[in-house]
C-alpha cells in the first residue's frame, strides 16, 4: 500500500472526500529535535577533527577544507564523522621540499670559526636578519628569498634596508 492512496474497499461516494485516508508517517517534535542534535554533534566532530589536523600538519585531509567536512558531517551523520576520521588517518604527510635540508641553527663555536678569516659564514640556514621569520637561507655571500617559519618553507624577498 502506498501512503495517501485509498485502501481497498474505500470507495469514495457522494459526500465523502479523499482526505479521509491515512496520513503519511511524520516524526514527532522530540524525534526531530534529537535528529537535529545528533546531526550537529557529528558535524562538530567532523569539523573539530579536520581543523585540528589542518593546524597540526598544515594541510587539509584529502584536500577538503574543514568547513566542507562540517557540512559532510551534518548531512551524513556518523558516516560523515567516520569519513573525517579516516581522511585524517589516510592523508599522507610528507614535506613538499624534500631537496631542501631541514633548517638548523648552527651551534656557537667553541673556537674561532674556520670561515672567520675567509670573509663570512658558510651557506646554510640562519636566523632571519630582518627578524620577520625564524630562518633565512644564506648562500655564503648574500641572503635569499627562502625563509622558514615553524618548519614550513616558502619564499619572501628580503625587505629593503632602512634609509640612512
Amino acid at each position: 500500500m502506498v501512503w495517501g492512496e485509498p485502501r481497498r474497499g474505500d470507495v469514495p461516494g457522494p459526500g465523502t472526500s479523499l482526505s479521509a485516508v491515512e496520513p503519511a508517517v511524520v516524526m514527532s517534535t522530540s524525534e526531530e529535535t534529537l535528529a537535529l542534535a545528533l546531526a550537529i554533534v557529528f558535524a562538530a566532530l567532523s569539523f573539530a577533527r579536520t581543523t585540528a589536523f589542518r593546524r597540526r600538519i598544515g594541510r587539509n585531509p584529502w584536500g577538503i577544507h574543514p568547513n566542507l567536512w562540517l557540512v559532510i558531517g551534518f548531512l551524513l551523520g556518523p558516516i560523515g564523522a567516520f569519513l573525517a576520521f579516516v581522511s585524517c588517518a589516510a592523508t599522507r604527510v610528507s614535506s613538499p621540499f624534500t631537496s631542501v635540508p631541514a633548517p638548523t641553527v648552527p651551534a656557537a663555536p667553541a673556537s674561532p670559526a674556520p670561515w672567520a678569516t675567509a670573509g663570512g659564514p658558510p651557506p646554510g640556514w640562519y636566523p632571519d636578519p630582518s627578524g620577520r621569520h625564524e630562518y633565512r637561507f644564506f648562500t655564503g655571500q648574500d641572503w635569499t628569498a627562502d625563509v622558514v617559519d615553524n618548519g614550513t618553507h616558502f619564499t619572501e624577498p628580503l625587505p629593503a634596508p632602512p634609509a640612512p
